[in-house]
Order: C-alpha cells, then sequence, then structure tokens
C-alpha cells in the first residue's frame, strides 16, 4: 500500500512477543498506527521464519529489526525513527523525529538502546543473567 508521502509503506517492524516490554511497547504503537503503515511481525511466534523475510533470528534476537517496502533493513535506533516516521504526525512524533537530529543525541540513544537490547529479558523479568541467555 502506498502513503501519501514520499515513504512506501508497510514498514514490517520484527518484535519479540516473549519480551514484556517489547510487547507493551509495540502495543502502544499499534494504537498509534491509524494508517495501517506497519506489518508487526512477532519473532517469537512459532510459526515465525526470519530465513522467509531474508534475516537472521539470532541478529532479530540482538536487537529490533524493520524492514521497508524497498527491502531496506534499519536495525536498533534507526528502526525507531522508521516507526516514527510511519505514524501519523503527532507531537510525541515530531518531538521525536525532532530529537534524534540534535546533535549527538543519536549517539546516546545508540548506546542506550545496545544496552537495553542486551539487557532487555532481564529488565522485563522473563529471566535473570543466571537462567537464560539469547541464543
Amino acid at each position: 500500500m502506498a502513503g501519501s508521502s514520499k515513504y512506501a509503506w508497510p514498514l514490517q517492524v520484527f518484535f519479540d512477543g516473549a519480551c514484556p516490554i517489547c510487547s507493551r511497547e509495540i502495543a502502544f504503537t499499534r494504537r498509534r498506527d491509524r494508517l495501517h503503515h506497519i506489518e508487526f511481525i512477532d519473532i517469537a511466534g512459532v510459526e515465525f521464519d526470519a530465513a522467509a523475510h531474508g534475516l537472521a533470528l539470532q541478529r532479530l534476537n540482538e536487537k529490533m529489526h524493520a524492514k521497508g517496502a524497498d527491502g531496506r533493513v534499519y536495525i536498533g535506533v534507526e528502526a525507531f525513527r522508521q516507526i516514527a516516521r510511519a505514524l501519523p504526525a503527532s507531537l510525541l512524533t515530531l518531538g521525536f523525529r525532532g530529537l534524534l537530529h540534535i546533535p549527538g543525541v543519536m549517539w546516546i540513544a545508540r548506546l542506550y538502546y545496545s544496552w537495553f537490547a542486551k539487557n532487555r529479558l532481564r529488565l522485563g523479568g522473563r529471566c535473570t543473567a543466571e537462567t537464560c541467555s539469547i541464543k
């Protein structure tokens, strides 16, 4: 489906539905996707096949991925930037988009997101470092 902007939709967003924090963020985003520009794909689903999307499951488990209609893959903070672009303009999305253009903010956002991605299972209460790890 083509959007009214210069971007082609849908944007496929690959998320870990077994991660409580990730699931809450996706639910929040899904409610704001009134134009249906985003296709949400749960990588924890039993029928999910990463290879069918040209992706590797291990990499998907390490950081959030988004894939544009043109096939371009966005990882981590860049995926969040594309999600904000896909959502209708609001103070929240416009603020987020603007914030990421301030010099130095992307560097900080990437650093924080890398830490969060490595610790998301523990932070979400899904497990501890002693009981599981991302495979």
